[in-house]
């Protein structure tokens, strides 16, 4: 493999974050930015303000590199999926960008979904159900809520199309993005037009489709700006999740990703799309003609830091071990159920408005009881979406597990435990960013970087004997709970 060295820019949900990256050595350095308070908020974002805690972290790694003696071939860029961003006439922002927290649409999705005929055709067509945190969706209900807004918009786009064009200045959409939307055809790979008349909207005013390998010359006031050579390639990238798969080594189709952070997803790519009858799981485009099945859920190490910061006080790695620890001493056959949708849910069931909580609470319950049922509880819903991926598309031969659930041995044993079958933990920290290395590497390079690409394996987790024992009948029990609780 060639070892030409990029830097990887990921823009995500609340940071900037930048890595310079060869394939011998790796992650050589790497930069983080939070973004302040009013460039995001969680549901929204500062457009510009993103472009600009972006351009700190790229500026960071070029300055270890002219250190280092190093010469950066490329930069690939990540970002979130199901965003929305509004432009005028002149492709000028028109308000902040909606993430996928964003679900202000909730209720007019609900009765959007009473009509069955509508679902079925939308979900088979697209791959995305209809839901408020997919783009279509969030602009199918501002269309009816501001009127006035919808009326100053002439395009639409979303966080990663606009980093792009602010540091090309080309306009242009990965086929991986425009997936996570809602008004993409996951068959033909296209626009789906039948969503598009739908919603009021034409193929000209979305981005123009590319692969994600697509570059476009770095801007000269950029480079100037950030220390760059004038045209250095930039490539549109794929959304975080794809990049996620990709960094593990997962481009075909023996792997499946488990990533448990903020939130969690399940992945698995496929040469052909892969959608069950009943919606439950969703199908998005990767790249070269692959696709992702999977299915994400809403809460995840954000239901561990509900709970411990009401519990367990500072949310600090102190904090995180001490409970880690002490759940090693709960008597798990006799714990609480946790239901965990403190944010609402997106896989299986799609309903944003449910609820969790704690079920079958005694007085003898402490808190080290409750915070082993959180994250059980995590894991149960992971469960749901894993069963319905294998029966959609086969059983993976590894499992690789990434985010914050990497950081606890007993989480992550209770995972294999749960799943029933052995887990695996990469070598890597940073997968998704790595995957906007590998694409980038890819566009340049002229050899096959990411189908090459293996990561180290740091640990792997095999199910406990009695574990099926335990966890078969707590899980019919939040089965059980799930169909009464909505």
């Amino acid at each position: 493999m060639s070892e030409l060295i990029v830097v990887s820019l990921e823009v995500s949900t609340t940071t900037a974050k930048c890595i310079l990256f060869s394939v011998k050595d790796g992650v050589i350095a790497e930069a983080y930015r939070r973004y302040p308070p009013e460039v995001a908020d969680g549901p929204s974002q500062d457009p510009h303000g993103v472009v600009s805690c972006a351009l700190d972290v790229l500026s960071q790694m070029v300055q270890v590199a002219d250190e280092k003696g190093l010469r950066i071939e490329a930069v690939g860029l990540t970002g979130i999926w199901h965003s929305l961003l509004l432009l005028d006439g002149e492709r000028e922002p028109v308000g902040r960008i909606k993430t996928w927290v964003d679900l202000a649409g909730a209720e007019h999705a609900l009765a959007i979904r009473r009509d069955e005929e509508l679902v079925h055709s939308v979900y088979h067509s697209t791959g995305c159900m209809v839901h408020a945190v997919y783009p279509a969706w969030k602009w199918h209900y501002l269309r009816h809520s501001q009127p006035q807004l919808a009326g100053k918009t002439r395009y639409l786009s979303s966080q990663m199309e606009f980093v792009f064009k602010s540091l090309t200045g080309h306009a242009a959409v990965s086929r991986s993005i425009a997936s996570g939307t809602g008004f993409f055809n996951i068959h033909n790979l296209e626009w789906d037009e039948n969503v598009l008349d739908m919603m009021g909207l034409s193929t000209n005013q979305l981005g123009q489709l590319v692969e994600a390998f697509h570059t476009a010359p770095l801007k000269s006031d950029i480079a100037q700006l950030v220390g760059l050579p004038s045209g250095i390639p930039v490539t549109v990238g794929c959304a975080d999740g794809a990049m996620n798969q990709l960094a593990i080594g997962g481009l075909d189709t023996k792997a499946m990703s488990m990533s448990v952070g903020t939130s969690g997803a399940l992945r698995a790519v496929h040469l052909e799309p892969k959608i069950p009858d009943k919606p439950s799981t969703w199908c998005y485009y990767l790249l070269e003609g692959r696709r992702l099945a999977g299915a994400a859920v809403n809460n995840g190490t954000n239901c561990v830091d509900w709970f411990l910061t009401r519990h367990g006080g500072q949310l600090n790695g102190d904090t995180y071990d001490r409970y880690s620890n002490a759940i090693q001493g709960v008597d798990t056959a006799r714990a609480p159920i946790f239901m965990p949708f403190l944010y609402g849910e997106r896989c299986p069931g799609w309903m944003e408005h449910r609820t969790g909580g704690f079920v079958d609470v005694k007085a003898s319950h402490g808190e080290y009881d409750l915070y082993y049922s959180v994250l059980e509880g995590i894991l149960f819903n992971m469960r749901q979406c894993y069963d319905i991926l294998v029966e959609v598309g086969g059983r993976p031969q590894e499992v690789l597990v990434s985010g914050g659930i990497v950081n606890s041995v007993p989480w992550m044993q209770m995972a294999a435990d749960i799943l029933q079958r052995e887990v695996m933990v990469t070598g890597s920290t940073n997968d998704s960013t790595v995957g906007g290395a590998l694409v980038a590497l890819e566009a340049v390079g002229g050899c096959e970087q990411i189908k090459g690409y293996a990561p180290s394996i740091a640990r792997r987790f095999q199910p406990q004997i009695d574990a099926a024992g335990l966890y078969g009948p707590r899980y019919q029990r939040y089965l059980e709970l799930y169909k009464l609780l909505k």
